[in-house]
């Protein structure tokens, strides 16, 4: 629980999850731009709270020590006051998203979704901005997508599906359903795979019979992809 229990007091987190892109300006002043092709990784610079008392996180910072910026950890919004960063915005209940599978044929930057429940065809499946994982990657829809009348749904993703999907599964959706095993376990709702690039530094501030702990910096978290 180390980073997630930093996470779950942090002062602000910041969230990178743009393209990798190049620009060029001409010397007539014209702009040009381009993509490189990458895995389009999240990464997460996390502010910690400086005022952790110190005998009661000692077995915090033991879990910080050990998996340092080697081990691979896990960040679930859903468990925390951040849970607004992955929360569902679609007209599904949480029985029906929790029903929802991931289909064959999702592939490319399209997920195809199934399983769908029985509500009216202008209902939201899913939202701009909605969270879906597959697998151990976390995608975020760019369109909203309605019910309709057929089996299945596509929703549009941020980036290129990195799992390849021979059978169907159960989705995971924002808050909603029950990820793949990692790291031996599995989490509700969607996690993110992460390993310290960042580890800051802490400094134990004295008060009356124990110590606050104080850190210089940030924790930056980036994505494992594998």
């Amino acid at each position: 629980m180390s980073l997630q229990s930093i996470l779950s007091i942090a002062e602000t987190v910041s969230i990178q999850d743009h393209k990798f892109a190049g620009q060029m300006l001409s010397r007539n002043m014209r702009i040009s731009t381009s993509e490189i092709l990458t895995v389009q990784p999240f990464q997460f610079t996390i502010k910690p709270m400086n005022y952790l008392q110190y005998s009661t996180n000692r077995g915090v910072l033991s879990a910080l020590r050990t998996a340092d910026r080697i081990t691979e950890q896990y960040i679930n919004f859903g468990t925390t006051g951040w849970l607004n960063y992955i929360k569902y915005q679609g007209d599904m209940s949480s029985v029906q998203a929790n029903a929802t599978t991931i289909e064959v044929g999702t592939t490319g930057k399209n997920i195809i979704l199934g399983t769908l429940p029985a509500i009216t065809s202008t209902l939201y499946i899913v939202k701009t901005g909605d969270f879906i994982q597959i697998d151990r990657y976390a995608y975020i829809a760019t369109a909203d997508v309605q019910r309709g009348g057929a089996s299945t749904v596509t929703i549009p993703v941020h980036r290129t599906i990195m799992t390849t999907v021979s059978a169907q599964s159960p989705a995971v959706i924002g808050q909603y359903g029950t990820t793949t095993s990692l790291g031996g376990s599995t989490y509700t709702g969607v996690t993110f795979p992460v390993v310290l690039r960042d580890y800051p530094t802490y400094t134990l501030v004295p008060m009356t019979n124990d110590s606050f702990i104080q850190w210089d910096g940030a924790f930056n978290a980036y994505e494992v992809v594998l």
